[in-house]
């Protein structure tokens, strides 16, 4: 590997008074003295750092010695700025764009600093010490290369071009040099190690997923998990046999690894990614998931933290490693546009407003047929969808009581950073507003808004009611007030249907029923 498409190194000059304040001492005093309470201006500090250190030419050990010592406040910046970009959905605010654009350069930067080690070092006969060096080397790369690729899935932007190349070609050289499997240890957590090899196929594994389909918060959570899976997979120079569909890495080409079920005979320089191994575990789904966690809940724990996913989450990963992304249903097949309403309190108030009227209501945005799957939409407003947004939708040729539920399920940009293509998860072609209180709720105590559904089933009809509130669980008993009548309703099966918002089955109870399944519930001393 003489170049890299991507990580192109800039002019560098000689200037030995420059380097020197490159060296360990100096530089390790410089880092000491970084802003911690400000991290604008450390963030500022550490890209014109990063940025200048890749224009001077000095020796490659000097080089790899600078980057790490400066790699963890990078690490501690890298996750401050990701932290910003998480939070909120699509489109982006203007100040959001300008970090994003901040961090893919500050990532590019560190990456493009180890790249000139590695070329450096990869074109000497090596002492054993420099051959530890390269391993470091090497791994920090394509670890960099990896952040990027991570980032740019979180922002919801395509993979630069010249990345999945260059992480090939970086594979193909250390396996080339004997480095692909040299454990280095991974950030200042000196006990977990990681290889070139590793960290490839950990991107690799990423990748099959459907980014469109993952939340922003969750691509490092999958990120961090793949982890355990890494020695579950491995890459051969044949056809997998048994595996249904074959799992390929063209490693001339720009792009990420990709399914086939045609002949790659004709295919030059490709490798097979066997899954075997990591499919049959699968098989045990309770290894790997915590039915007590749910995707759409903004308290999950720390990625960090999280061994195991929701089930959810765990059979998304699993699709696209089977090869079988999950298909939404074809809802627009007319290609007709929709009306549209987001969140369950607008669709709540149009329905409240028993208007049945073609013309857009309040609350009502247009969105284009995109595909018999997709809509695409113009947003004015930032941060107004989000995969789990739940939304209700109508034909513009038809009235506005006639509106159908659904979930956001995947979500991608169009060219403009304001237009979203959306697909929706079907929920119910038929949607009610209700309101609720607890069932021994005061007098004056405020309503809350929920929206009913119905589900008919070979033995007879099932109604679930979606709110907005997370303190109610199976078994808690509700006051439903639906067209002029009110009743109690019990809660069950409990499902985290979108974000912020709750699913359950629900059943009317008489008035004389109340006190039997309060008795019912009644537990014994949890301390006994």
């Amino acid at each position: 590997m003489r170049n890299s498409f991507f990580l192109v190194i800039p002019e560098q000059k000689k200037a030995p008074e420059t380097a020197q304040t490159y060296e360990e001492n100096q530089l390790t005093q410089w880092t000491n003295e970084l802003p911690a309470a400000n991290p604008s201006l450390s963030t500022r500090m550490l890209l014109d750092l990063l940025t200048d250190m890749n224009k001077v030419d000095f020796p490659a050990p000097q080089r790899l010695d600078a980057l790490e010592i400066v790699r963890p406040h990078f690490l501690q910046i890298e996750d401050l700025l990701r932290s910003r970009l998480i939070k909120t959905g699509f489109p982006k605010t203007s100040n959001e764009h300008k970090i994003m654009s901040v961090l893919d350069n500050l990532e590019k930067q560190l990456c493009l600093g180890y790249w000139i080690c590695v070329k450096q070092l990869s074109q000497k006969n090596l002492s054993w010490f420099q051959t530890k060096q390269l391993s470091t080397a090497l791994q920090r790369t394509v670890r960099g290369l990896n952040s990027i690729v991570l980032t740019h899935f979180i922002i919801n932007k395509p993979v630069p071009e010249w990345i999945w190349i260059d992480l090939h070609s970086l594979y193909k050289l250390s396996k080339k040099l004997k480095k692909e499997t040299t454990k280095i240890a991974d950030d200042s957590n000196l006990s977990k190690k990681s290889s070139v090899e590793d960290c490839y196929k950990q991107i690799l594994l990423l990748s099959l997923a459907d980014p469109s389909a993952l939340m922003p918060r969750e691509f490092a959570i999958c990120y961090h998990f793949i982890e355990k899976m890494i020695p579950l997979i491995s890459l051969e120079e044949q056809p997998v046999s048994g595996q249904k569909k074959q799992c390929l890495v063209q490693t001339d080409e720009d792009i990420p690894p990709f399914f086939s079920d045609e002949s790659t005979n004709d295919m030059p320089d490709i490798w097979y990614v066997n899954l075997t191994r990591l499919l049959k575990s699968c098989q045990d789904a309770k290894k790997y998931v915590d039915p007590d966690q749910h995707r759409y809940n903004p308290g999950n724990q720390d990625v960090m933290q999280q061994t195991k996913l929701p089930v959810s989450l765990f059979k998304l990963l699993l699709a696209g490693w089977q090869g079988n992304l999950i298909e939404t249903s074809p809802l627009f097949p007319d290609r007709i546009n929709r009306y549209i309403a987001i969140g369950l309190d607008i669709t709540h108030e149009i329905q409240m407003a028993n208007i049945n009227t073609k013309s857009p209501l309040h609350g009502e945005q247009i969105a284009e047929s995109f595909s018999e799957n997709s809509l695409v939409m113009e947003f004015e407003r930032p941060n107004a969808l989000s995969i789990g947004s739940l939304i209700s939708f109508r034909r513009i040729d038809q009235g506005s009581l006639q509106r159908t539920l659904a979930v956001v399920s995947r979500l991608r940009l169009a060219k403009q950073d304001n237009k979203l293509i959306f697909e929706p998860q079907f929920i119910s072609q038929q949607v009610f507003a209700a309101t609720y209180l607890p069932l021994n709720a005061d007098a004056d105590t405020q309503r809350q808004k929920a929206l009913l559904y119905a589900v008919k089933t070979e033995t007879g009809e099932k109604t679930f009611i979606i709110i907005d509130s997370f303190f109610y669980k199976r078994g808690d008993l509700l006051r439903l007030f639906f067209n002029n009548e009110n009743f109690p309703i019990i809660l069950n099966h409990r499902t985290n249907i979108g974000l912020g918002y709750w699913q359950f089955e629900c059943g009317r109870l008489e008035e004389k029923q109340i006190s039997q399944v309060r008795e019912k519930k009644k537990k014994g001393f949890d301390f006994i």
